[in-house]
């Protein structure tokens, strides 16, 4: 039996500017996540779902050529590193299997946005390359999980994918993958794996011990394909993005919690300055002014979903006014970070 617990994500900085390959976004992996368990089948494979209704039969070898479905992600994820391990091992078959999938991403109000999508697929990848004893770099996983994320979505930065692989708080630069897409956006070719990704970065941060995270989920569900879907960005916002990104990871790595707040409170005008006006929802705009000193933006797509706040001192009142005003609010524990690698 094999089980891998598998991270949320929450973007920190860098939103949007990041969809453009090349530019940098700062994300925390979270200790609110999911679990993955697989144990040997000795019929047909078959996976499981505290989210979904219904079960999935399948043949482990032989899935099915269709991303539309529950299980799409899973579905995609399994295809793709069954296809990558057979390029080296001609032969090689995978035993049919059980898989179970149990997720804390959802609250009692739904999803609670800190990227379940990308954590399956990473969770697959994971749950398989320990299981079958594949002994795949950290980098091949992040890209086999990328390849399966960009099969169902079509588009993304890839970050969430890149945050739940590695683990702790990254600063991350999206890759320029234009010289392998396909015309059909099929993403699931495995042979792009072991080539270099132009601009793909991946950087640990050394995240302050005292700084702890609140999350405020609005339960106001968002769809980041769709926000940033015929989304065009000035050059002039990408390369604020960047400087305003740059200098956030500098106050992360020398502590400095003032100038972290107004490197937040800089990325944040930003974004409400070039986004559309349903990007900030009536309980994101009332999180947002309730900061005042504390540390803290809307996470990700906006237009819902949540913001968070980092704090060093008593948030008690934060906590309170929040949830007076429908905003759920946990205390994100960060996960720990992986095994560091480069590109």
């Amino acid at each position: 039996m094999t089980k891998v617990f598998i991270p949320g994500k929450l973007f920190l900085a860098g939103e949007y500017a990041v969809t453009h390959p090349g530019n940098t976004a700062i994300l925390a992996a979270t200790t609110t996540g999911l679990s993955i368990e697989i144990v040997p089948s000795n019929t047909k494979s078959s996976a499981y779902s505290n989210t979904l209704p219904k079960q999935w039969h399948f043949q482990i070898n032989h899935t099915e050529n269709q991303y539309v479905d529950d299980w799409r992600y899973v579905r995609a994820a399994i295809k793709i590193i069954h296809d990558y391990v057979k390029i080296d091992a001609k032969n090689n078959q995978f035993n049919e299997v059980v898989l179970t999938i149990t997720s804390n991403l959802n609250g009692p109000f739904g999803k609670i946005g800190l990227g379940s999508s990308a954590a399956v697929v990473v969770g697959v990848v994971e749950a398989f390359n320990d299981f079958f004893k594949l002994n795949l770099p950290i980098l091949t996983r992040f890209k086999l999980a990328s390849l399966a994320h960009l099969h169902v979505q079509k588009n993304g930065s890839l970050g969430d994918i890149a945050a739940i692989t590695y683990g702790g708080v990254i600063a991350y630069q999206s890759p320029d993958l234009s010289e392998f897409t396909q015309a059909n956006k099929s993403w699931l070719t495995p042979t792009i794996i072991n080539k270099p990704w132009p601009k793909l970065a991946i950087t640990p941060l050394p995240w302050p011990t005292d700084w702890q995270l609140l999350l405020g989920a609005t339960h106001e569900s968002a769809d980041t394909k769709s926000a940033i879907k015929g989304l065009n960005l000035a050059e002039e916002f990408l390369s604020e993005s960047q400087d305003i990104v740059q200098n956030i990871i500098n106050t992360v790595v020398t502590g400095n919690y003032v100038n972290f707040s107004k490197g937040l409170r800089a990325n944040q005008l930003l974004l409400t300055d070039n986004l559309p006006a349903g990007y900030i929802t009536p309980k994101l705009a009332i999180l947002l002014a309730s900061l005042k000193n504390v540390a803290g933006k809307i996470s990700g797509a906006g237009f819902g979903d949540n913001g968070f706040a980092v704090f060093n001192d008593n948030v008690d009142n934060l906590i309170n006014f929040w949830q007076l005003h429908q905003i759920d609010t946990q205390v994100i524990v960060i996960s720990p970070q992986k095994e560091v690698n480069y590109e």
